[in-house]
């Protein structure tokens, strides 16, 4: 699994994580079944907390992007979650906005990597 994070970023360490993985397993690129690194290797590759790795682990098997699978570890699930409620959207955006505003970037660029980031989910705009 190929994840980094930016700890000079406006974006809390534990949500860029979270979305690496999230957008890893959507994506296909971590399939069903494969194994996550151990939350102290990870942590202690990413040079980040434990506990930071364990939040991120415990919330995304609690969204059912992974599973515990006792003594092997944490591993990616059989199914990708249901889509969220459409009602969740404009939360989501509000955050990418959010984001966008704290990095210092402009509409256009937002709209432009919303639109690699859909595509890269097989999502892209029709």
């Amino acid at each position: 699994m190929i994840v980094q994070v930016d700890p000079d970023s406006p974006v809390p360490v534990f949500e860029q994580l979270r979305a690496q993985v999230e957008r890893l397993v959507a994506s296909g690129a971590l399939a069903p079944g494969s194994r996550l690194p151990t939350i102290r290797h990870l942590a202690a590759d990413l040079g980040i907390a434990r506990g930071t790795v364990q939040r991120v682990y415990d919330e995304l098997a609690r969204d059912g992007w992974v599973r515990t699978a006792g003594r092997h570890g944490t591993v990616v699930a059989d199914r990708v979650p249901a889509p969220a409620d459409p009602a969740a959207l404009p939360q989501a955006a509000d955050r990418l906005a959010l984001v966008a505003r704290q990095l210092g970037i402009d509409a256009r660029d937002v709209h432009a990597a919303l639109d690699a980031a859909l595509a890269r989910t097989g999502q892209a705009r029709a």
